[in-house]
């Protein structure tokens, strides 16, 4: 999807292709229920909810403005497999199993969302975190591992737009963001 297509405002949104990226890694063709940790403003799981119609999507976000946008953005695009979840992660997070998470935000409870993550998501399922900052990254790796993530894949994507400039053009740089990939063992 276009980010255009997207209602927005200033609340953070993962942009179309290091979205296109995350949901590939979640790979939710076979999924059936998918936790979106920090949702912004909706576009991981709207996206994810459109694309894959057995999809069962449980949103949680702590900020009234990201709220207040993806709820516009649901009554926008007709989705009704979303349970948006307004409150701090993971206190907030309905207690159940998933079989895809991603944490596109985490506030301050990096360690405590990745935990829950390890403890809820099934054998076999998948686990994707999007970061700009790089010691956010770090901090995630290693409880990644310390909790009992094994094979753990780290891409950092920068994707660059062409404008125009004058008579010419130029590439201009988005955020570069780090991807952070893991399936539960069995």
């Amino acid at each position: 999807m276009r980010d255009e297509e997207f209602l927005r405002t200033k609340v953070p949104m993962t942009k179309a292709e290091v979205r296109a990226i995350s949901l590939d890694k979640l790979q939710l063709a076979t999924k059936r229920h998918l936790l979106d940790v920090g949702a912004g403003t909706g576009s991981i799981s709207l996206q994810a909810a459109l694309e894959h119609p057995q999809l069962q999507v449980t949103a949680v976000e702590n900020n009234p403005a990201a709220l207040e946008i993806m709820q516009k953005n649901m009554s926008h695009f007709g989705t009704t497999t979303i349970d948006l979840v307004a409150g701090e992660a993971p206190s907030k997070i309905p207690v159940t199993n998933y079989d895809a998470i991603f944490v596109g935000g985490s506030g301050q409870q990096l360690d405590e969302i990745i935990q829950f993550a390890y403890a809820h998501l099934i054998p076999g399922g998948n686990l994707v975190l999007n970061f700009i900052l790089l010691e956010n990254a770090l901090a995630a790796y290693q409880t990644l591992q310390e909790v009992g993530f094994q094979k753990i894949e780290v891409v950092d994507v920068s994707v660059k737009r062409l404008h125009a400039l004058g008579k010419g053009h130029f590439f201009k740089p988005q955020n570069p963001t780090i991807i952070m990939s893991t399936t539960r063992e069995e």
